[in-house]
């Protein structure tokens, strides 16, 4: 038996059979063409992008029942298609040099994919899967022959890999996938992204796994801790099976909970709000027992595509979100981009330490026309439901008030227009920067609500960048340090009667519920799928309890210590 430790990025359990992905490195040969053929071979190469984009986009279609976060993995390579410099690059091999269509695809993409490893940033070398998924789509249609494709699983198994690129991870069969393990990645890798998606346990950044796991070799993936064990002997494999026995019996429990009020055993009633991507993902909100959606992450609706939508195209996406929320609060916050999630339009993707650069409310005072098209749209939405909005990465009051200027012009175009629309909607923002929740008292007063960002605060408050592998054993929310900020953005919130919610992934954890009821939190917006367990965990605690917890949590020296007293909960 062997155990090996890895990162958690999807709770479960998963037991059985392993099938090993080995590395698929493609190597093209070098090869040139005759000056008078370069125009046929620029010919090819354009048709291999047209049928590639073609491709993509029927794998989105095939991926519509896929959460935003899943669909993003697909679309992310429609971006890489339409960056000019990687096409251009493309396109100068084989008109300078004479390369081939096949051989300056893979040339250009491999030396572009050796830089982005150079910089030595976990948010530039995560793309590099990007690239190579785009290089195996360019050359199935110039060269054919199944180039990056996975062999079909024929059983249920648990998917080993070194990595898997974006089109392998979306086109594997999700009956036959009981988990993932991978030897690279983060939480944001694309295999993070997939096993939440779709609920599967997953464990990534194991070192030494692809070397130890074996085709065939029964394997566990324990998603609560991290662990990946081959070979397990008949105790562990008991063991593990009546956790997963126990685990599934619990969630049973919360799904037929779904429908009953999510409060306190002393009657403290909490909100059980839903992030989302796209106005598809409503249903699973109600179906789910979502009270409404306390973040609509809008950036999904740019993210991949070759245009920005205009604003009758945003109007009638949050219109009908709004409308199919029949009366629940639509909380839209406005584009997020930069940082880990990249477009060509309005952020920059080169920026040597993105997470610090121009994201976000940034990026939407740079382009305030962009930024005024979506105000309007979000304006006029509200005048069909129950809509609130907020701004992303604000630091301080003063750029609140920024924001709050521009909206006061998008009002005045809409006024001028005559189109019908709700000036008044509350507008709050997001605290997920140390300088805000410090100033959150101030920020109150002018600020309709929070929405506190915990993935962000954390990594700004820690100094540890959430989406690199090396450093994710020190990536914890549940910092005493970042606890006592969130301890204050409540308290400012109630000091001024201001609504506070939570909406990073902290939230949607069961284990966490007690410690945030305990510090004041009263509203938790989390994945849809989540909140039948989170409402199950609730409505067994008391308020009393709760704040016990808090209070011990916030004395803590370290996470650990935070750790050890959640994990007296759990027993």
């Amino acid at each position: 038996m062997l155990i090996l430790r890895g990162q958690k990025v999807s709770e479960g359990i998963a037991i059985g059979p392993a099938t090993v992905l080995t590395a698929l490195e493609v190597k093209v040969k070098e090869a040139f063409v005759p000056p008078e053929k370069v125009e046929a071979e620029l010919k090819r190469l354009r048709r291999a992008l047209d049928r590639t984009a073609r491709d993509i986009r029927d794998s989105l279609d095939s991926q519509s029942d896929a959460v935003g976060e899943v669909r993003q993995i697909i679309e992310t390579s429609l971006q890489f298609l339409g960056d000019e410099y990687l096409i251009g690059s493309i396109e100068s091999r084989i008109r300078t040099k004479h390369f081939t269509a096949p051989y300056a695809v893979s040339d250009a993409i491999h030396e572009m994919a050796a830089r982005l490893q150079a910089i030595d940033n976990p948010t530039f070398s995560s793309k590099v899967a990007d690239m190579i998924d785009i290089e195996h789509r360019l050359l199935n249609h110039l060269v054919g022959g199944g180039v990056g494709q996975l062999p079909k699983l024929e059983r249920q198994q648990i998917v080993i890999a070194d990595d898997i690129t974006p089109a392998q991870a979306t086109s594997l069969d999700r009956e036959k996938v009981l988990g993932f393990a991978t030897e690279r990645g983060s939480w944001a890798s694309h295999t993070a992204v997939l096993a939440r998606g779709y609920r599967l346990p997953a464990v990534v950044a194991v070192a030494g796994l692809t070397e130890a796991a074996r085709l065939g070799a029964m394997v566990v993936i324990d998603g609560h801790e991290g662990l990946v064990i081959i070979d397990p002997d008949e105790d562990t494999l008991a063991h593990y099976r009546a956790l997963r026995r126990r685990r599934k019996r619990r969630t049973n429990v919360s799904s037929q909970m779904r429908t009953l009020s999510a409060e306190t055993q002393d009657g403290e009633r909490v909100k059980l709000l839903a992030n989302i991507e796209t106005r598809a993902d409503v249903p699973g909100v109600l179906e789910a027992g979502g009270e409404g959606v306390g973040l609509f992450r809008t950036e999904f609706l740019f993210l991949g595509t070759a245009r920005d939508l205009g604003e009758e195209e945003q109007f009638d996406v949050y219109r009908s979100a709004a409308e199919a929320l029949e009366g629940r609060p639509l909380t839209i916050r406005t584009i997020d981009v930069g940082a880990d999630k990249f477009d060509g339009r309005h952020g920059n993707q080169r920026e040597p330490n993105p997470f610090m650069g121009e994201r976000a409310i940034r990026v939407s005072f740079r382009k305030e026309e962009f930024f005024r098209t979506q105000l309007r749209a979000i304006m006029r939405a509200a005048a069909h439901g129950n809509v609130r909005m907020m701004f992303p990465m604000i630091m301080d009051l003063g750029e609140l008030r920024r924001a709050r200027a521009i909206v006061e012009r998008a009002r005045r175009e809409l006024e001028e227009s005559g189109k019908v629309h709700e000036p008044d909607l509350p507008i709050g923002t997001m605290i997920e920067l140390p300088s805000a929740a410090l100033n959150a008292e101030r920020i109150a007063k002018e600020a309709d609500f929070f929405s506190i960002g915990t993935n962000d605060l954390t990594q700004y408050t820690l100094g540890v960048d959430r989406t690199n592998h090396r450093v994710a054993d020190r990536y914890a929310t549940h910092h005493p340090s970042v606890l006592r900020l969130i301890k204050m953005i409540v308290d400012a919130g109630r000091a001024r009667r201001r609504t506070v919610s939570i909406c990073g992934e902290i939230a949607g954890d069961p284990v966490f519920t007690a410690l945030l009821v305990g510090l004041g939190v009263r509203e938790f917006s989390m994945a849809p799928s989540f909140i039948p367990e989170v409402k199950r965990t609730l409505r067994g605690l008391f308020v009393s309890h709760c704040v016990q917890i808090a209070e011990r949590a916030l004395k803590a020296v370290d996470a650990a210590d935070v750790e050890g007293l959640l994990a007296l909960r759990r027993r």
